[in-house]
């Protein structure tokens, strides 16, 4: 429905009251003009009349018909009022007018009767008629003549009103020019004051306007109107509450942002339609969604995941929390957890607001958690096994061949060896883990060159009945803040690892420089090499590329796994190149100093 200004409701209102006071009072006043008109044109024919028979009547005589008859005459000429003589029977007592004057005298009609019958009663009456065929208007007079209570005789004067009524039609159109001037008049003041009523109006509206907009310091306008500056102090007061609870929910806002954005959980919310109305930035990450230009999208549109969309609907449909496990897949999978709860709110759409877990590290440290304890129960399991046979095998006689004996117990003893290696490796990554995880791993200046030349020192015999060259590369002044007894340890194992799996000839090079912050240390030899699918658990506990040949060699399968923990503690990280049959490059880098 189109609107229009109150301004114009006013200006019309008005226009309306003063075209039905002017339509009014015009015709009021037209009528009136011409009942004074008629009025005036009888009380003359009666005066002329009654004048007519006074100066033709003797003193105490009849009426003079010829005397009348020159007086009419006279009167015609001079006002055009034609006088007639008649009997109280209607007769007429004079001779009809001339021809020329007959033309201006009105003819008999049955209105007559009625003025005779009036005119015997010894009253004045009057009537006024148009004659359609001449198109010409009379008013007639009759009046009586004689003894009141019997006259004798009964003047007619009748007069042609065409040159009054032309009078009056100028009078009226005068009336009516004065109407209309005054309609204008009226019409200018009347749009006047609609817009002097209307302006407090005006500018009350585009204050609030301007308060809608956000511009809560806008003035009110003051103003007289008792009802304007009641709502002008209604919309003052909204003003203070909408400032009030826009400061509340401002606050609410800013908590609920500081909440959900702290929170290592995601946050969806979707509506009934599967549009995102709110997303934390945990949960953008975890999608790949961008943060600004997800809002009021379809979940369907920005998620090309149709597990997720499933959930959202179950989420959606069902009134008790669900749950469930989503595998996103990308350049590494992760296994998210999801938990939906539906909403309900006054409109009835619905939606749901589901939280999202990164699970992924947790399930993998589960998982490392059983390959530990299984891998740790097989490792166990096969030395106490051997120590448990022979042991067997002695008791049930084999101990009285000193022989057999001795080889048992040497077969004893070295399995005795190996369980001791795998508990003290055991208890030594436990002590690396809780500095780690503690982050208090003492650490003091030392000169990495002294680092490595122990470490060579330590591996020279090893590597010496196996005729490989041991090469140590670094710049005497080198210093970084390490825990130099773990460093030699991690490095120990690393050039342990890489003598037992080189062949006889080759050299391992141990080199250290700084680089860019970092103390950087590379362990590279020409051994036999790791195939590319062992890489990534390469670091595990009790993960062993060979497995028959690492025991063989009386590996714990633990040592890998330590390097990388004393590398995490002292905050750095470790890295390996391999290819098989060329060799292996192990890389460590670390901070020259703590912060």
């Amino acid at each position: 429905m189109p609107r229009t200004r109150l301004v114009w409701h006013l200006f019309i209102a008005w226009c309306s009251l003063v075209a039905a006071v002017l339509v009014a009072s015009s015709w009021l006043a037209s009528v009136q003009l011409a009942r004074i008109a008629e009025e005036d044109q009888r009380l003359r024919l009666t005066e002329l009349a009654r004048l007519a028979a006074a100066v033709t009547t003797p003193q105490d005589d009849a009426l003079d018909p010829e005397s009348f008859a020159a007086v009419a005459s006279s009167t015609r000429t001079e006002s055009g009022v034609t006088l007639e003589l008649l009997a109280v029977d209607g007769r007429p007592l004079v001779a009809e007018p001339p021809p020329s004057a007959a033309a201006a005298t009105p003819r008999m009609s049955p209105g007559d009767e009625r003025l005779l019958a009036e005119a015997r009663a010894g009253r004045v009456a009057a009537t006024s008629r148009f004659e359609p065929a001449t198109g010409r208007r009379f008013i007639t007079v009759a009046v009586p003549h004689g003894p009141e209570s019997e006259p004798t005789a009964v003047i007619r004067a009748s007069v042609d009103t065409r040159a009054t009524d032309l009078e009056l039609a100028a009078a009226q159109r005068r009336l009516l020019a004065a109407h209309l001037a005054l309609a204008a008049l009226a019409t200018a003041v009347g749009y006047v004051i609609a817009q002097r009523t209307v302006r407090p109006v005006r500018e009350l509206s585009l204050a609030a306007t301007r308060l809608a907009a956000g511009e809560i310091e806008a003035p009110l306008p003051a103003t007289d109107l008792a009802e304007v500056a009641a709502l002008a102090d209604a919309i003052a007061g909204l003003r203070e509450q909408l400032v009030e609870r826009g400061l509340l929910i401002g606050r609410q806002g800013t908590q609920q942002e500081a909440v959900l954005g702290s929170m290592i959980e995601g946050v969806l919310a979707i509506d009934g339609r599967q549009r995102i109305v709110g997303i934390n930035r945990a949960a953008a990450e975890l999608l790949g969604l961008d943060l600004d230009h997800v809002v009021r999208r379809s979940l369907q549109e920005v998620v090309r995941n149709p597990d997720l969309r499933r959930f959202a609907l179950r989420a959606i449909d069902c009134r008790e929390p669900v749950e469930d496990d989503l595998v996103l897949h990308g350049l590494r999978d992760r296994t998210i957890r999801l938990r939906g709860t539906a909403l309900r709110d006054v409109s009835g759409e619905g939606g749901a607001v589901i939280v999202l877990n990164d699970v992924t590290d947790v399930q993998r440290l589960e998982n490392v958690r059983r390959d530990f304890v299984a891998n740790v129960s097989h490792e166990l399991k096969t030395p106490i096994a051997s120590i448990k046979g022979f042991v067997e095998t002695l008791l049930d006689g084999a101990a009285d061949n000193p022989t057999d004996s001795r080889r048992f117990l040497q077969i004893v003893a070295k399995q005795a060896d190996r369980l001791a290696a795998i508990i003290e490796d055991l208890l030594a990554l436990s002590r690396i883990e809780q500095s780690e995880g503690a982050d208090n791993l003492p650490v003091e200046p030392a000169a990495i060159g002294g680092v490595l030349a122990a470490v060579a020192a330590d591996c020279e015999p090893r590597a010496a009945e196996r005729s490989i060259t041991l090469d140590t590369q670094c710049d005497p002044v080198l210093v970084a803040e390490v825990n130099a007894p773990l460093l030699e340890q991690a490095l120990i194992n690393l050039v342990d690892n890489a003598i037992k799996y080189s062949d006889a000839g080759h050299t391992i090079w141990m080199e250290a420089e700084a680089t860019d912050g970092e103390l950087v240390m590379c362990i590279r030899d020409e051994g036999c090499g790791i195939a590319a699918e062992h890489l990534p658990r390469l670091f595990e506990r009790f993960y062993r590329v060979d497995r028959a040949r690492s025991r063989q060699l009386g590996g714990t399968g633990l040592g890998l796994s330590i390097v990388k923990h004393i590398v995490q503690a002292h905050r750095g990280t470790i890295s390996v190149e391999s290819e098989p049959g060329v060799g292996s490059t192990f890389t460590i880098r670390l901070p020259l100093a703590r912060a």
